[in-house]
């Protein structure tokens, strides 16, 4: 297929008969993908290092038959990602999984999902890939969205049980599922008391405790220092609002979150001291790590959904997760979208309104090794991929 464009114009594309996803995707047609109902979408950044370990565990999952069948659409905004065929190479006979290679730079190739939100952000990568789910979503018929950030660590059997749970999170009423990260908001705790020895987690625990609750950005849920606090007054009025919130002692995570409801009077409400503290970030990652060469090949019996039905989680940090198409969709039409806060905000106000519960697979295990407000995020991430890296290659084919 040969398309010229004189002058690129997505809108148009769209309504000429959708050109751009037939080159996106010829590549890949040959493919039998008439059954797939899930979608995976991987938001690849430059410069990212897990994408390898993610196409390794797809590759297992596949040779152990573990893997339902799902089409996975990477989304790039990069030249230097855009490497179709070492992904296919990585995949090795995961191969058949990958459905396209998608260009998320430029105008949004979905101006009417949300038209208020495109004027005001015509270019934005971010908003440019999770419009691209849902379309692709739409174009495809898949019922459940599997969103992966290009940063998460996932053995093959915690990967592959993400996939598979959309039925029973239907039956049970989830909103979302998501697997157990170390530093994940609210599955931290949940993480520690499934992988943690009861001294450890009174050693993680006491960071938290130990933590400030002057945070200066309820969106990054990070700090700053005192000279920035000086000079900001919004951060100032910030810390005023913020007196109301208390830090548990000792650490209770269902007390913390209650407190934020009440003391923070914004829908961003992803607070927690592993996001912002960079001394926790850091422990609980090395206790991760710790755990990687014996977990990564070594799954628990199959649990139910832990299902969060009493709304103790009133905020989801969406690093992984699965979730309906038809209720992303009304995430994406949301005029509220336009305030900020990217779809994690209004995905977690969403929840709220319809009284959804988030919910996370039972004793899974998975690494998000930091977040980008860590001075040294890129090198944790380096250390976390070099232990994967060296736990998966004795279990690949």
């Amino acid at each position: 297929v040969t398309v010229k464009f004189d002058l690129v114009n997505y809108a148009n594309v769209n309504t000429n008969g959708s050109a751009l996803w037939e080159v996106e995707e010829a590549p890949f047609k040959h493919q039998n993908h008439s059954k797939t109902s899930v979608g995976m979408f991987v938001l690849l950044s430059p410069g990212r290092l897990s994408w390898r370990m993610l196409c390794w565990s797809l590759r297992v999952a596949t040779l152990r038959e573990m893997l339902v069948p799902s089409s996975m659409h990477v989304l790039v905004h990069s030249l230097e990602d855009w490497r179709p065929r070492q992904w296919l190479d990585q995949l090795g006979v995961a191969a058949p999984v990958l459905r396209g290679f998608h260009w998320c730079k430029g105008p949004n190739r979905y101006p009417q999902f949300n038209p208020e939100l495109f004027e005001k952000k015509p270019r934005d990568n971010y908003y440019n890939k999770v419009f691209m789910m849902l379309g692709l979503a739409r174009r495809h018929n898949y019922r459940y969205i599997v969103s992966i950030d290009d940063d998460v660590l996932m053995p093959p059997w915690t990967l592959a049980r993400l996939v598979a749970s959309g039925p029973e999170a239907d039956d049970v009423g989830c909103g979302v599922v998501s697997p157990l990260l170390q530093n994940g908001v609210p599955s931290t705790e949940l993480w520690a008391e499934a992988w943690l020895e009861p001294d450890e987690r009174e050693y993680l625990y006491g960071c938290y405790s130990g933590s400030s609750k002057k945070f200066c950005n309820l969106f990054l849920s990070s700090y700053c220092d005192e000279a920035t606090v000086r000079a900001d007054v919004e951060v100032q009025q910030l810390h005023a609002q913020l007196e109301r919130l208390q830090v548990p002692f000792p650490w209770d995570a269902t007390a913390w979150y209650r407190s934020i409801a009440n003391a923070v009077d914004s829908d961003m409400r992803g607070l927690h001291p592993v996001r912002g503290n960079e001394t926790c970030m850091e422990v609980v990652l090395a206790m991760a790590l710790e755990r990687v060469e014996e977990r990564w090949d070594r799954a628990p019996a199959p649990t139910p959904l832990l299902v969060d039905r009493g709304r103790t989680f009133r905020y989801f940090c969406n690093n992984v997760y699965l979730v309906r198409a038809d209720l992303y969709s009304e995430v994406i039409h949301d005029p509220g979208l336009k305030n900020g806060g990217a779809d994690e905000v209004t995905l977690s106000r969403l929840l709220a309104s319809r009284r959804l519960p988030v919910c996370h697979l039972a004793q899974s295990f998975g690494v998000h090794p930091a977040y980008s407000t860590h001075p040294r995020f890129g090198a944790m991430e380096g250390l976390a991929v070099a232990a994967v890296e060296h736990a998966a290659e004795r279990i690949l084919p």
